[in-house]
């Protein structure tokens, strides 16, 4: 699971723990405050009942004062019309209150046995207050009833709110925990894992790698890493490789250098011209042969660092090429070198000295990769997009899945024998100039029958 969905998760999650906990506060406090009104209200139409039963008697009594003589100043503080008026205004209230149909109908039976009341005649009056007031009693009754309903349903209701208060801070602390625990394995042990191979890697510990878990992203990049350090131990174990190689390739010709010299020094007279004068051709193949190898270091270091230089001019590759060739017949006896130009001069913009370099170093590659001699054939074509150099062996070959690597830094062909000097840094200096010109170089080739190198140089402006 991808660390954005499980992200994605997490928040749905905890949206839902909110809006959950928020709908169960909701629910209970509309359920609280429900019942509050309900159990208030009870109480006043309770109270309403018990004072009109009240005022009922008031109202007898004041009116029992008003049917006799009293002394003046001696009678009730109201009169009675005062507490008829106080009557119908309870009735009334407690009318306001009615809830239910039987709360309704007590309410109605209680109206009328008060208003047969109020229309007895005197004779009547006490059987009929005696009805009224067993009726209010009747509304008091069923309220009292209805209060004690609605305690039961509070408290049941307080129960289902402890309840769904425990069900929701145990859904919580399970989302939590779920949420922590998903975090812990799915993201912050791989993370400590990636850290921990790190460190031990920075210390030295090249074999340190990492154990692709967690979410994708973190497989990804423990997958990254393990690559990375791959890629180092292998740069590593080629920079060893190529420094072993430096050092066998340039005590090759120093120690035939220094065989030439010692040939002149150490004999007892003066050798013939002609002896002096191969000693002097083989010294300076060799010089010929270290120059190059020190140039295409050189050209390695200043390509890595991104200084590689292009002096640019119109020059006749025709001319190159032909010089090249020329340069190269006296070294090789076993070879024979065939040269095919255009008869019109092939003109490009680049940097002279750099094209030289290039095939410079395809024309010693093919000799040097053909140790049973053979033809070498140089191709100098023009199109009207672009010019075409190919350099063709009968050498040793090339396997097509190492056509890539060749032209890597510090990279030859697993067809090499150890006697073919070479530190494989020619082929990716060529690449890298014959780039810069807006071209490139690909090769075909078999193995046990030979290669062709083959140069594509547009005919427009290189970059530089």
């Amino acid at each position: 699971m991808r660390l954005r969905i499980l992200f994605l998760i997490g928040a749905v999650l905890l949206v839902l723990l909110s809006l959950g906990s928020a709908a169960g506060l909701f629910w209970m406090s509309t359920q609280f405050q429900s019942r509050t009104t309900s159990l208030s209200e009870s109480i006043e139409r309770v109270h309403s009942a018990e004072r009109l039963a009240l005022t009922l008697f008031i109202l007898q009594i004041v009116q029992e004062f008003a049917s006799i003589d009293a002394p003046p100043g001696v009678g009730p503080p109201i009169s009675v019309d005062e507490a008829r008026r106080r009557v119908l205004e309870q009735l009334q209230q407690i009318e306001q209150y009615s809830e239910t149909a039987q709360q309704r109908e007590l309410i109605a039976s209680a109206r009328n046995r008060v208003d047969a009341y109020l229309r007895a005649p005197a004779q009547e009056k006490l059987s009929r207050l005696r009805e009224a007031v067993e009726a209010t009693e009747a509304v008091s009754t069923a309220n009292i009833e209805r209060a004690r309903a609605v305690r039961d349903e509070a408290k049941r209701g307080s129960e289902v709110a402890r309840l769904i208060g425990l069900v929701l801070a145990v859904w919580i602390v399970m989302g939590a925990a779920l949420v922590l625990a998903a975090t812990r394995t799915r993201i912050y042990l791989p993370l400590l894992s990636i850290r921990r191979a790190l460190a031990a890697f920075k210390s030295g510990q090249r074999e340190s790698r990492v154990k692709q878990v967690g979410a994708p992203e973190l497989r990804e990049l423990a997958a990254e890493f393990n690559d990375m350090a791959d890629t180092l131990v292998s740069q590593d174990a080629r920079h060893v490789q190529f420094l072993a190689g430096v050092a066998h390739d340039l005590r090759t010709p120093l120690n035939a250098l220094k065989l030439s010299a010692q040939v002149i020094l150490r004999a007892p007279e003066p050798p013939p011209p002609e002896k002096v004068r191969e000693s002097l051709v083989r010294i300076s193949a060799q010089l010929d042969r270290l120059d190059r190898m020190v140039g295409d270091l050189l050209e390695q270091t200043r390509i890595e660092a991104g200084n590689l230089e292009l002096r640019l001019e119109d020059c006749d590759l025709r001319e190159l090429v032909a010089d090249v060739v020329e340069l190269h017949r006296p070294s090789s006896q076993q070879h024979q070198l065939e040269l095919s130009v255009p008869n019109l001069p092939v003109s490009v913009r680049g940097d002279p000295t750099r094209l030289t370099q290039v095939l410079t170093n395809l024309l010693s590659n093919a000799l040097k990769y053909s140790p049973r001699g053979g033809f070498v054939r140089v191709l100098l074509a023009q199109s009207q997009e672009e010019v075409t150099l190919s350099v063709s062996d009968e050498g040793v070959g090339i396997a097509p899945d190492e056509y890539e690597h060749i032209f890597e830094p510090f990279r030859r062909s697993k067809g090499s024998s150890a006697e073919i000097p070479g530190i494989g840094l020619g082929l990716s200096v060529s690449r890298r100039i014959v780039r810069a010109h807006g071209g490139d170089i690909e090769v075909v080739s078999q193995v046990g029958v030979g290669s062709t190198f083959r140069v594509r140089i547009p005919l427009q402006r290189p970059r530089a």
